[in-house]
Parts: C-alpha cells; structure tokens; sequence
C-alpha cells in the first residue's frame, strides 16, 4: 500500500486538495442543495466518504458557507455599477474609516484594491443610476481618504457567477 499513498500524496496540488475534493467543490458551487446521496454518485464516492469529505473542505476553509443566489430585479435593485476611487496611501485611518463605511452599506457588493496604484474598485447595486449616484456623493465627496472617484454604470451583464 505506500505506492497507493505516494501516489494519491503526488495528485494533490499545492492547496492540499486532490481531483475528487475539486469535484465536490465545483458541484457544490453548481448547486449547493444537492443532497449528499446525488453529490456521492456524481464524484464517483459511497455517501458516508463523500460526506467526511464535504465536513473536511468545511472545516479546512475551503468551502465557507452555502448560498440562496436571489433575483435582484424583483426587489428592485435593476441598476449595477463600478466605482473606481483613488485614495490617500498615507493615511491608513482614514481608509480604515472609508472601508467600514463602505462595508456597511447594502449596495456595496464587493470591494477590492488594485495593485500597483492606490485604487479602490467598488461593485455596487442599487434602484437606479441616480440612487447610486447620490449614495457615492453622499459617502466619497469630502472624505478625507478619496482624492478622486468615478463611476461605470452597468448597462447590461453576460455572464454573472456568485
């Protein structure tokens, strides 16, 4: 058997995770409420190791939670937009304050800084151009961290993952 076990040790990639635990990864991303039974027969698994090893991705951080993918229309948030938001790099408190504020607003879906240059790109949704609009007025014009911002309003998306 240390052939067996050199060999499954050699298939496993840098992040610890081999060919059926990426199966098991991309099928719960397809469809997170596939039940257990489905998700062992699809990785090619019995139900009680396909189970241990879901428990295993969970517990390692691999997999950090499970999610109801929501129609945004119907409550009324039609309208997307990018802000990108040049910042001051020589202030890290006032940043701090810009990031939690940003946090704490529903319409700020994601935000990421780019490298190289002291750009914030933000990834809102809201009701329309003007309420987003008027929410980054509200939140950027003043700040003590943003020295310049603007604003690309989605006109239609093609292709949306989670």
């Amino acid at each position: 058997m240390p052939g067996y076990i050199e060999m499954t040790q050699a298939r496993r990639c840098d992040d610890g995770l081999d060919e059926t635990d990426r199966l098991i990864v991309a099928e719960l991303q397809e469809n997170a409420r596939i039940s257990n039974v489905e998700l062992a027969k699809r990785v090619n698994l019995s139900p009680t190791p396909c189970y241990e090893r879901v428990r295993k991705l969970e517990r390692s951080g691999v997999v950090l939670g499970y999610h109801a993918k929501v129609d945004r229309g119907v409550l009324g948030l039609r309208q997307g937009a990018f802000a990108s938001v040049s910042f001051n790099s020589n202030d890290d408190a006032s940043l701090g304050d810009l990031l939690s504020k940003l946090a704490s607003l529903d319409e700020v879906l994601e935000v990421v800084e780019l490298a190289g240059q002291p750009i914030l790109r933000i990834k809102l949704l809201g009701e329309s151009v003007s309420s987003i609009s008027d929410l980054l007025k509200r939140q950027l014009r003043g700040h003590p961290a943003v020295v310049s911002y603007d604003t690309d309003f989605i006109a239609s998306a093609h292709i949306e993952r989670l």
